[in-house]
C-alpha cells in the first residue's frame, strides 16, 4: 500500500515556497517556550524511507535545532534512506514534527505495508502492539499519515487495531491520524462505489482525526475544498460504518463515529514546504496536518510535565467534553465534496467536514495543561464500545442505525457480507422447488463489513438471490426492484469458484441467505428481514 502525496501545482504562499516553521508556528499560535523537551513522538511508516540529509537540510535552512532522531524497525524493512520516488511520506512526516517540536525525540517505526490493505492492517497491527510494549522509548504521542475506506478493511482487523490504540491511550499515548485527502468519497481508487466512506483508521474512537483546511498568510481559514487541480483533494470526514458514535458524540444525529475531531491547514494550495531529495517542495494533506497536530501534543505533555501531571489521555473525549474551554477556530466556510460525492459542509460548531475546526496552540495547550487525567479516563461506553466488556469497536452501524456484528460464516468458505451496490439487472422471479426468489445482479460493490474474508476476496460485482413468501424467508416480495438503483445486503457470500448452477446467473459470485437470522435487506429506505 502506497500513500499518495498531494504536491502543491500552484500556491501563493511564500512566491511559491508554501509555508515555513515560523509561518505555522505565528498563525497557529504555537508557544516559542515549548519545545517538546522530555517528550518522544512516534511516527509510524510503512515502506517509506526518509533522508537524515533532507531533514537537517529543512531544519538548518529554518534555523530549528537537529532534533535527536531514532529508527526502529518492526519487521527487519530497513530504512532506504529516502531514495525511493514514494519516500515523501517519512520525510514530511519527520520534517514537520521536527519543525514543532525540535527538542522531541522523534522515533520512526517503520514496517512493510505490502501490496494490501489487508497486508497494511497486519504491518499496523504489529506496530501498535510493538509500541504498546516499547520500554525503551516510551513515546507520549503517535502520528499515522495512512489509511482508506473503513470498506477497504477487514472488519476484524479493524476491531484489534482500535483495541490497541484504546490500550495505548489509557497508558498516556495519544494516537493522531489522517482523515484522508479524499473527502467524503474517502477512497484512494476513483473508480469506487459513489457513496460516501469514512477513512480508517481514523474512524477508531480512541484516536484523534485530524482534517484539513486552507490556510491564507493573513489568519483567514476554510474547509479545505476541491475546486479544482491546484487543491489536489479534499478534506476527509463523514461518518464510521463500523464504529459506534460514542458518548462524547451523542448530540450527533449519525449512529457512527463522526470524523474529524480538529483540523489544520492541509490544502496543497497552501502548502508545506519540505526538503526532498536535495529539493525544496510544497506539499499538501492531512499527512502533513497530523504529524503538526502530533508535534502540539507533545508540547502539551511537556507542559503538563511542567505542571507535574503525566501525559495527555482520552484526548478524542476531551475534544468534545471540554470544547468550551479549548479556543478553536470554527471553520464555517467551504465542504468536502469530492470525485462527485456530495460532501458535509463546514457549519457552526462541529461539522463531519473539519470536526470543530482548527485551534489557537498556546490557549488549546494551556487548558488542557490543567485537566487532571484520572477524571478523564473513559469507561467502555465512552470509547464507543459496548458496556459488558466488549472491545471497543465490537459494535457495528447499519443505515437503519441497528447495531448489529455480522453472525459468524455457515461454512469456512463463504464469508457473511454486507454491501452496498446498485443493480444492474433484474431478472424474472424464480419459483424453486415451490419457493420465490427475486433474482437480480449487482456492480459497483462497496464492502460494509465482512466476517471470514477480506474486503480483498470480494468482486466488484454478483448473483443475488432473495427467498420470500415462506418461514424461511421475507414475508413478502420487494417492490419495484430496478435497475440502476442503490441496494443495501447481508448475507452469505459463495466465491465464484463454489457458485452453484441458477437460472439467471451468468457465472457470477453469490450473495444469498439475505434473510432471518443472517441477514437483510434495504431498498428505497426500507428495511426487510
Amino acid at each position: 500500500m502506497k500513500r499518495k502525496i498531494l504536491f502543491a501545482t500552484e500556491t501563493d504562499v511564500n512566491q511559491g515556497q508554501g509555508y515555513f516553521p515560523q509561518d505555522i508556528r505565528r498563525l497557529y499560535n504555537i508557544p516559542s517556550n515549548l519545545t517538546g523537551t522530555g517528550q518522544t513522538i512516534g511516527i509510524l511508516e510503512f515502506s517509506n524511507g526518509y533522508s537524515m540529509n533532507d531533514a537537517r537540510q529543512f531544519w538548518t535552512e529554518h534555523n530549528i535545532g537537529i532534533p535527536n532522531v531514532f529508527f526502529v524497525s518492526v519487521d527487519g524493512t530497513q530504512n532506504d534512506n529516502g531514495r525511493s520516488a514514494d519516500d515523501e511520506e517519512a520525510s514530511l512526516d519527520l520534517q514537520w514534527a521536527g519543525a514543532v517540536a525540535p527538542q522531541a525525540k522523534l522515533v520512526v517505526y517503520e514496517a512493510t505495508a505490502g501490496a494490501t490493505f489487508a497486508t497494511f492492517a497486519d504491518a499496523l497491527i504489529a506496530t501498535l502492539k510493538y509500541i504498546l510494549n516499547d520500554t525503551k522509548f516510551q513515546p507520549s504521542v503517535l502520528s499515522i499519515s495512512y489509511g482508506d475506506a473503513e470498506s477497504s478493511f477487514d472488519q476484524n482487523a479493524l476491531v484489534e487495531i482500535s483495541d490497541l490504540i484504546a490500550q495505548l491511550d489509557a497508558k498516556g499515548v495519544t494516537v493522531c491520524i489522517s482523515s484522508g485527502d479524499q473527502g467524503a468519497y474517502g477512497m484512494h481508487d476513483p473508480r469506487g462505489l459513489p457513496v460516501r466512506h469514512a477513512d480508517a483508521p481514523a474512524s477508531i474512537p480512541a484516536a484523534v482525526a485530524v482534517g484539513g483546511t486552507s490556510l491564507q498568510p493573513d489568519g483567514t481559514e476554510t474547509a479545505w475544498t476541491y475546486l479544482g487541480p491546484q487543491n489536489g483533494g479534499a478534506t476527509g470526514g463523514g461518518f464510521s460504518d463500523v464504529f459506534a458514535k460514542p458518548t462524547y458524540q451523542q448530540s450527533s444525529q449519525e449512529s457512527g463515529r463522526g470524523l474529524p475531531d480538529v483540523s489544520l491547514n492541509a490544502d496543497p494550495a497552501t502548502g508545506y514546504q519540505i526538503i526532498f531529495q536535495g529539493q525544496r517542495a510544497v506539499v499538501g494533506g492531512t499527512s502533513v496536518s497530523c504529524p503538526v497536530f502530533a508535534g502540539i501534543v507533545a508540547l502539551l505533555n511537556e507542559r503538563r510535565e511542567q505542571l507535574g501531571k503525566g501525559p495527555i489521555r482520552n484526548l478524542s473525549r476531551l475534544l468534545y467534553t471540554n470544547a468550551s474551554e479549548l479556543s478553536y477556530k470554527d471553520i464555517t466556510v467551504g465542504n468536502n465534496t469530492f470525485n462527485g460525492v456530495k460532501g458535509f459542509p463546514a457549519v457552526t460548531g462541529w461539522d463531519a467536514c473539519t470536526g470543530f475546526g482548527a485551534i489557537d496552540a498556546a490557549k488549546f495547550i494551556e487548558a488542557l495543561a490543567q485537566v487532571d487525567v484520572q477524571s478523564a479516563a473513559p469507561s467502555n461506553t465512552e470509547s464507543g464500545a459496548q458496556a459488558k466488556g466488549e472491545p471497543v469497536g465490537a459494535m457495528m452501524r447499519s443505515q437503519t442505525s441497528s447495531m448489529t456484528t455480522l453472525p459468524a460464516p455457515r461454512s469456512p468458505d463463504h464469508p457473511m457480507v454486507r454491501v452496498l451496490a446498485m443493480i444492474q439487472q433484474v431478472e424474472q422471479d424464480a419459483d424453486v422447488k415451490g419457493v420465490h426468489h427475486h433474482h437480480f445482479l449487482i456492480r459497483d460493490i462497496h464492502v460494509l463489513a465482512i466476517r471470514g474474508a477480506t474486503a480483498n476476496d470480494i468482486k466488484s460485482y454478483a448473483f443475488v438471490a432473495i427467498r420470500y413468501g415462506d418461514s424461511e424467508g421475507l414475508p413478502g416480495p420487494i417492490p419495484n426492484l430496478t435497475a440502476g438503483q442503490e441496494i443495501e445486503l447481508q448475507g452469505e457470500y459463495i466465491p465464484i469458484n463454489d457458485v452453484y448452477p441458477s437460472v439467471g446467473n451468468p457465472g457470477d459470485p453469490v450473495i444469498h441467505f439475505t434473510h432471518h437470522p443472517d441477514g437483510y435487506v434495504i431498498y428505497q429506505g426500507k428495511k426487510y428481514e
